[in-house]
């Protein structure tokens, strides 16, 4: 799974070469294969920024940080997001009128809703298989301790 920080560094450097692309006059073929790697890396910075707000304890016990820093962070982090996202949207509204964006909004959500189901959902069932297997583990050496005792 992608961390946040990656994430927005490659949806800022997508950001940057679709603006780029639309200042210099590339196709909308180009520049919306740009728009869709921005979408994705924000798609994951958003996944990410939601995952991290499920604390596990082992790594609230092990790599605590300030919580305000990190809640100033992530704020800067949505702001930056945000920032680009209405950029973007008001190129597209320019270059295809109203109608155009609510079709991309609408085709955006489309798959948002897909990726969602078969990509995050995979990633975390991956997650929770590691989890249980430790826990197995765990259970192992329990079972092996308390048999160790009684003998």
């Amino acid at each position: 799974m992608i961390d946040p920080l990656t994430a927005l560094a490659g949806a800022s450097k997508a950001y940057s070469m679709a603006k780029a692309m639309v200042e210099a006059g590339r196709s909308a073929e180009d520049t919306f294969m740009q728009l869709s790697t921005w979408m994705g890396h924000a798609s994951d910075f958003a996944f990410a920024e939601k995952k991290s707000k499920r604390v596990n304890p082992f790594r609230k016990v092990v790599f605590s940080k300030s919580v305000e820093a990190e809640s100033a962070r992530i704020f800067a982090q949505k702001r930056k997001l945000d920032m680009q996202r209405k950029e973007l949207m008001t190129m597209i509204s320019y270059a295809y009128g109203k109608e155009g964006l609510n079709e991309f909004i609408a085709l955006k959500r489309q798959v948002q809703k897909e990726r969602d189901e078969a990509v995050y959902k995979q990633a975390e069932m991956r997650e929770q298989m590691v989890q249980g297997f430790l826990v197995l583990i765990l259970m192992g050496c329990l079972a092996g301790l308390i048999a160790f005792i009684l003998s």
